[in-house]
């Protein structure tokens, strides 16, 4: 993983960045560990389903534990929390990067590969 230069630039962000602490830490480490993990896997499992618009949009209305809940049983199933958003480009680079066009997005791509490429 490349270090970051400040804060998670976006909620989810930082929401993802705890879901993989808890994971890496091994506080959880398996699905049965998550509080309330069955209805946390029916509400991944729903998302997952859902289109684009309407995941995005309940991931924006749903209290902070429960988003952290749901990617860490993203992660220990799926290998990444950021499974929501497999099928969406776009809504990765807003949700996690901040990016909100597609400009902004290649700048922060650059400026990361020039940093990985540097050292």
């Amino acid at each position: 993983m490349l270090p970051t230069a400040g804060p998670p630039r976006t909620r989810i962000a930082a929401l993802a960045g705890r879901a993989r602490n808890i994971v890496d830490s091994g506080l959880c480490s398996r699905t049965s560990a998550v509080p309330d993990w069955l209805a946390r896997l029916d509400q991944l499992e729903h998302l997952t389903a859902a289109p684009i618009a309407d995941r995005r949009a309940t991931l924006g209305t749903l209290d902070d534990v429960v988003v952290v809940d749901i990617l860490v049983l993203s992660y220990l199933r799926h290998g990444t929390p950021y499974a929501l958003w497999a099928d969406t480009l776009a809504g990765f680079a807003e949700d996690i990067l901040g990016a909100t066009t597609w400009a902004e997005l290649h700048t922060r791509v650059n400026a990361v590969e020039s940093a990985h490429a540097r050292g």
